[in-house]
């Protein structure tokens, strides 16, 4: 069977067919090298199986990028670790408004909302 053959399980619901033009797109936005990325995507393609969920295919990609260079894996994964902070991305905007402070930033408050978002005043 052809890779584009394979049906996959977008973590919606929907099968769509599995494209190895995303995944690389996907492993070149890491900062991966283009032997890396072959090696990643030679395994990943040897392993797809029909109904294979995207979340698979995105575990065992991070897993062997992780084993090839973990600063690409931390980019690689980054998208994920956001929605993890939550739906709303208001966490994630304090966390990031906290660095910020921390690092000599003032931060306020950009509008009246609930929770209010943080802003970058002054340095």
């Amino acid at each position: 069977m052809q890779n584009q053959d394979f049906d996959i399980l977008k973590s919606t619901g929907e099968k769509v067919k599995f494209s190895l033009h995303k995944l690389r797109k996907s492993l070149q936005r890491s900062g991966a090298d283009d032997k890396a990325i072959a090696y990643i995507l030679d395994v990943v393609r040897d392993e797809l199986y029909q109904g294979i969920s995207t979340k698979e295919i995105y575990n065992r990609a991070f897993a062997l990028l992780k084993k090839k260079k973990s600063v690409f894996a931390s980019k690689y994964k980054l998208k994920k670790a956001i929605y993890e902070l939550g739906p709303t991305g208001f966490p994630f905007e304090r966390f990031v408004a906290a660095i910020l402070k921390y690092s000599g930033y003032q931060v306020g408050n950009s509008c009246q909302t609930d929770p209010p978002i943080p802003i970058i005043l002054t340095q």
